[in-house]
């Protein structure tokens, strides 16, 4: 059976995308699965006969699996409501380690569809641009990864924009959402930016093999539009914004389009207002 792997820190945004999840959830008929990754500090004791390490991890697991539960029942109301004809089955679990390679492993033992998780600063993109988890639990995931921004709405998908860089990865990525698409029924837009000026041969080799192997799947839709802009972020923005978009998704691996764009603060600046959640393709996509 599929399942939406929930990710939480028992946080107000964690909480608020888990919702999104649940939305999911139903629409793809998969279960949840909840799950929290604390990583204990071993301490000795300031004091004679004070708690042990393994005191404080018995404390801390029995504190999460209390937490994990009330975030379940806090999902029922939802699950419940009417609409499709599948009401998930709710779990929770805990480890202890790094979240990315917690995630690495439930990967490879359950039958993973999505990850989902909130994001864990600001209220746009800057999380994922600033070396964070986040951008850990990407590169170890080999699922599809939904960070929802602080206060963003994913009650329904009628929109998606995918942002390509004409990279053999993207293919692959726009099979999946044409294929989710049928779940859905959004309407799914390819988009690149092209920066004013940019005429570099590179662009146009990888332009020309990227539409060949588009070309060659025979998509139905969507159509490859290219629009132009002096800042990729901020075009993205203004395009996702103008066009209604409810979910911005791309890929991210080495070298990649995004990827070139972390260090720059001024793409950070305008990624921040980015307000969509952000369906992110990661480097192991599909393995």
């Amino acid at each position: 059976m599929k399942t939406i792997l929930i990710l939480t820190d028992f946080t107000e945004n964690a909480a608020h995308a888990a919702l999104s999840g649940g939305m999911l959830s139903k629409q793809l008929h998969a279960n949840i699965l909840l799950f929290n990754s604390s990583t204990v500090h071993a301490v000795a004791p300031v004091y004679a006969g004070g708690p042990t390490v393994i005191d404080e991890i018995n404390l801390m697991e029995g504190e999460n699996k209390e937490m994990l539960k009330k975030l379940a029942d806090s999902l029922e109301p939802l699950l419940a409501q009417p609409g499709t004809d599948w009401k998930p089955s709710v779990h929770y679990e805990e480890g202890l380690g790094a979240l990315a390679y917690q995630v690495k492993n439930l990967m490879a033992e359950k039958n993973i569809e999505m990850v989902v998780m909130g994001a864990r600063a600001g209220s746009g993109m800057d999380h994922f641009f600033s070396g964070s988890e986040t951008f850990a639990v990407v590169d170890h995931s080999t699922r599809p990864v939904l960070i929802v921004p602080e206060n963003a709405e994913l009650n329904h998908i009628r929109k998606v924009v995918f942002a390509t860089d004409f990279a053999d990865a993207d293919i692959k990525a726009i099979q999946y959402l044409i294929k989710q698409g049928e779940l859905f029924n959004y309407r799914l837009e390819v988009v690149h930016v092209n920066l004013l000026g940019e005429d570099d041969i590179t662009h146009k080799v990888r332009k020309t093999e990227f539409m060949s192997q588009f070309h060659r799947h025979k998509f139905a839709n969507p159509e490859v539009k290219e629009v132009f802009g002096r800042d990729i972020a901020d075009r993205l923005n203004k395009l996702c914004e103008e066009s209604g978009a409810d979910l911005l998704a791309f890929t991210h691996y080495k070298n990649s389009w995004f990827s070139k764009l972390f260090g720059l603060s001024a793409t950070k600046k305008a990624l921040t207002k980015q307000k969509l959640p952000a369906l992110v393709f990661p480097p192991k996509f599909g393995e």
